[in-house]
């Protein structure tokens, strides 16, 4: 348990993520590219369970076709909306580190003298490299595996229930 008061974290979190402010329209992208990604890869079960069920069972070779067919389309949807969310994601963890580092090294520049007679300099220059990479993983990587992992929750509860309601 920490002796900070409630809320603090939230505050930090807010401040945090006021560095994607001048990133607004990437981050809408990067969502888009997320719901499309998700959307799709969805889709391909429902893809998959057509080809099976109007193009195998059924015999219909211009339902395997067209199954088929849609297969190979939401493949290369999914191709494009994965490398575009990848590379958006990276991108903005790039940028928001970078523009914490500089927020940070401007503040660090102002502290009093005083500060670096207690504090090394080398212990300072380790805190600002280990906590800006940290945060670069989080931005750049694990919250957008969290929002895919949530979003393909939801999703598939969703998909079980409009496959079968029973």
């Amino acid at each position: 348990m920490t002796d900070r008061p409630k809320g603090t974290d939230l505050r930090i979190l807010r401040r945090v993520l006021s560095f994607l402010k001048p990133y607004r329209m990437r981050v809408t992208l990067a969502l888009v590219a997320l719901l499309t990604t998700t959307g799709t890869t969805l889709a391909l079960g429902q893809g998959l369970r057509l080809l099976v069920d109007r193009g195998f069972a059924a015999g219909d070779t211009e339902a395997l076709n067209l199954a088929l067919l849609g297969l190979v389309i939401l493949s290369v949807i999914l191709s494009a909306a994965t490398f575009a969310r990848f590379y958006l994601v990276s991108w903005l963890g790039e940028r928001v580190v970078a523009d914490l580092r500089v927020a940070v090294f401007s503040r660090v520049l102002t502290l009093n003298p005083g500060f670096f007679e207690l504090t090394k300099t080398g212990e300072v220059l380790s805190r600002l490299t280990t906590d800006t990479t940290l945060l670069q993983t989080i931005v750049g990587s694990s919250a957008s595996m969290a929002l895919r992992n949530a979003l393909g929750l939801i999703g598939g509860v969703i998909m079980l229930f409009v496959t079968n309601p029973k």
